[in-house]
């Protein structure tokens, strides 16, 4: 287990790491994946990268523009469904949206003023959870962390539901 610190993560709920920034369990689990995913077929390494990345992003929403939020959300709900299409397919439509004329990125990552009030700043596995496992059950963890992810949002937000 990492150590943590007292302190809560505003936006994900979770505790925030002994560098005092809830960013640095992105870089962890990006660290994680440099040993975990060249075991992996690329197409699993891939969708464990999008999962790990993007639902980091949707519990620390501050961090993108509104129209990003929502792509990315849509983009995790058609990745969890039943039929998800191959992750080269998601990559490029993610790549033509983030080439485009509109912001991604926030310059004020910690104003929530453009996210719905309804939005969730603590959910039932955080990426402090993912990195808590065995490396060995990375690609299932980011998966469940993501399916997880999308249901606090739903049920926080009915509405969002696809």
């Amino acid at each position: 287990m990492k150590p943590t610190r007292t302190d809560r993560c505003a936006e994900c709920g979770g505790a925030v790491p002994t560098s005092g920034d809830c960013w640095t369990r992105l870089h962890e689990l990006l660290e994680i994946e440099t040993r975990v995913l060249p075991t992996l077929e690329p197409e699993a390494g891939m969708r464990a990268h999008f999962f790990a990345v993007a639902t980091y992003q949707l519990q620390h929403p501050s961090r993108l523009t509104r129209e990003t939020l929502d792509r990315l959300h849509a983009a995790v709900d058609e990745m969890t469904g039943p039929a998800p299409p191959p992750i080269a397919y998601l990559r490029r439509g993610m790549g033509r949206f983030a080439a485009g004329s509109q912001k991604v990125i926030r310059s004020a990552p910690t104003d929530r003023s453009h996210i719905d009030a309804r939005w969730p700043v603590s959910w039932s596995v955080t990426a402090q959870d993912v990195t808590e496992r065995a490396e060995s059950e990375y690609p299932d963890a980011v998966g469940s962390w993501a399916v997880a992810t999308l249901a606090d949002l739903h049920a926080a937000m009915p509405a969002t539901s696809r």
